[in-house]
């Protein structure tokens, strides 16, 4: 098979546990990267959340973040594609979480905002302590979002909760089909534009970079990679993929704590 863009999800893929791309994996990228393939992330996180992987990977190809409301090029900043939250949809949302009191977040290009007594923020905190200031995520509470403007160029939400209410929030949020409400792991719900999936994102950026989708290889773990999967040319299901996720695959390979990326595109390579 002929591999000309490889798709990589972060969480539960490309990173392992510990939230570390191993030095395996990443000799992996780094040697499909000289060879011409293209290396696209394709994730849940914003491009914020993103700078130091793709450092660490040393690559300059667009990335796919929020889930495909977003495909940019963090190098050179341009946007390939983009699309906000419509701001009415926004401000439902945001009353209901207040009035609920849930866990949320929502993003922007250039800030990642969250409620006053969020307890997801602290994974944001936590990173920004161990990585290098320009690696840093900017983070501000909801409160201090110039709302009175309206709720304009947000991407994303997500709502830190069981993920079993994503009927409920179907029914409260999106009564006008203009969302699209998804799992990126557990207790975590992205709600983005309608029609946003990582799948068709990798469609649009497969036809601007000129690659035919059969040439695409998608690799991924959760239900908000399934469109990816099912677009790419080969699919491959991490070990510790959700058991929905492998029955759809072309291919399972070893956990994301066990250099899973690196076997896989040895077996693709020489099987196929």
């Amino acid at each position: 098979m002929k591999i000309s863009c490889c798709v990589f999800d972060l969480d539960g893929t490309l990173l392992t546990s510990e939230n570390k791309i191993s030095d395996v994996d990443k000799a992996t990228l780094k040697e499909l990267s000289l060879s011409g393939v293209k290396i696209i992330i394709a994730t849940g996180r914003c491009e914020l959340q993103i700078k130091e992987y793709l450092h660490q990977l040393g690559v300059s190809d667009p990335a796919i973040t929020c889930n495909g409301s977003c495909i940019s090029n963090p190098e050179t900043h341009e946007i390939l594609h983009r699309r906000f939250l419509d701001p009415n949809d926004v401000r439902h949302i945001i009353d209901t979480a207040v009035s609920q009191n849930l866990d949320y977040l929502f993003y922007t290009p250039d800030y990642v905002y969250h409620a006053y007594s969020s307890k997801r923020v602290k994974f944001f905190l936590s990173y920004n302590e161990n990585v290098r200031e320009e690696f840093r995520v900017p983070i501000r509470q909801a409160e201090n979002y110039p709302s009175e403007e309206g709720y304009k160029n947000i991407l994303k939400i997500l709502i830190h909760d069981d993920t079993s209410r994503i009927p409920e929030f179907q029914d409260s949020f999106n009564k006008n089909n203009t969302l699209t409400i998804v799992s990126s792991g557990k207790n975590l719900i992205d709600i983005m534009p309608d029609n946003t999936s990582k799948g068709n994102a990798v469609k649009i950026l497969a036809e601007k970079l000129g690659i035919p989708i059969c040439e695409v290889v998608a690799f991924g773990d959760s239900q908000n990679d399934e469109e990816m999967l099912r677009a790419a040319g080969f699919s491959v299901a991490m070990g510790n993929a959700d058991d929905s996720i492998k029955k759809i695959c072309d291919y399972v390979t070893s956990s994301n704590d066990e250099y899973g990326i690196t076997k896989a595109i040895k077996h693709i390579r020489n099987d196929l």
